[in-house]
């Protein structure tokens, strides 16, 4: 057989297994529903499209331990949109997996079945552990130096302390910026008392847990996530994201502080015209900025760097590349 001819053969396997062609995986979160759609490169993720979508699936979910009505048909209508998007890329293959609120929620079985009738779509519930583990994933391919990792969700925080592919140590807290949110800020803006009660709740959460993870060794603290890369944007007064800006940005306790100052003194509304803010983030900012902050205390760290690659990088390392 002739190279051209070889050439054709393989051409023609990699048609039929699909090779090549672009996968999608999504996240539903408790604040937003994400989708990343790839490639494989030898062994490498190359990146094509990311899209979110502020479904707030966890409305309510805290108090009732129900999926509200409304968010699922928000989610329903994201997950519709993005099978259109991953329709004009081409994509074959999907992992589609759910967090917090779907494993909070007692009729999240029903959902489940909603979605697969109407849209033909799997959609898995993950627990804590393997979250944290995915967020890990995506990040351990931009670092290799010792990190602990956190990721700020709408109702859980994950930590991760590893090396390169290594993971040594993680937990999963149910903490999260619209847990806390629904939970403790309930005026516009808040006030003090509810600041203090969100951060004693906080403090509590963190103080011992989190010293059982820091390692005695030099490590980099690292956020993943959208409380991460929105407190990154608004620094930066970023009007559109720019993921290269975002990526191994630097943020210091004292930027920090005046941020959540400046948040706290604004109302909702006058929080949606803060450059760099995603206005469908206006109402949990605040919040996910304080229990970050916690984070540097409990640390003991006078700053962060923010990573982009974040679960969904993971999961489509997992599921599709390590995989093969």
């Amino acid at each position: 057989m002739s190279k051209r001819q070889k050439a054709m053969v393989n051409r023609l396997d990699e048609i039929l297994n699909h090779k090549n062609k672009p996968s999608a995986v999504m996240d539903i979160g408790t604040n937003s529903t994400r989708m990343l759609i790839f490639r494989e490169d030898q062994g490498d993720l190359v990146r094509i499209n990311k899209s979110v979508r502020y479904t707030r699936m966890g409305q309510g979910v805290n108090e009732s331990k129900q999926l509200h009505p409304d968010a699922m048909k928000r989610n329903t209508e994201a997950l519709e949109e993005f099978l259109r998007i991953a329709t004009d890329y081409e994509v074959q293959d999907f992992y589609i997996f759910g967090t917090s609120a779907m494993r909070d929620a007692s009729n999240t079985s029903e959902y489940q079945a909603h979605v697969k009738e109407r849209l033909g779509l799997d959609v898995a519930v993950i627990g804590g552990e393997e979250e944290a583990q995915l967020g890990f994933m995506g990040v351990s391919q931009c670092f290799d130096e010792k990190v602990v990792v956190f990721d700020i969700g709408g109702g859980s925080t994950e930590f991760i302390l590893g090396q390169k592919n290594q993971i040594e140590q993680m937990m999963s807290l149910n903490m999260g910026c619209v847990r806390g949110t629904e939970s403790f800020l309930h005026d516009d803006p808040p006030t003090r008392a509810q600041m203090n009660a969100l951060n004693a709740k906080i403090s509590q959460e963190l103080q011992d847990k989190v010293k059982s993870i820091i390692p005695a060794e030099s490590y980099k603290l690292v956020g993943i996530g959208g409380t991460a890369t929105s407190l990154s944007t608004i620094q930066q007064r970023l009007d559109i994201y720019d993921s290269e800006k975002v990526h191994q940005s630097l943020i210091t306790r004292l930027e920090l502080e005046g941020i959540i100052a400046e948040l706290s003194q604004k109302t909702i509304a006058q929080r949606q015209k803060i450059a760099g803010l995603e206005a469908k983030r206006a109402d949990i900012i605040l919040a996910g900025a304080m229990i970050l902050h916690n984070i540097l205390r409990a640390t003991g760290k006078f700053s962060f760097t923010v990573c982009d690659y974040d679960n969904l990088e993971g999961a489509a390392f997992k599921h599709f590349i390590d995989k093969k």
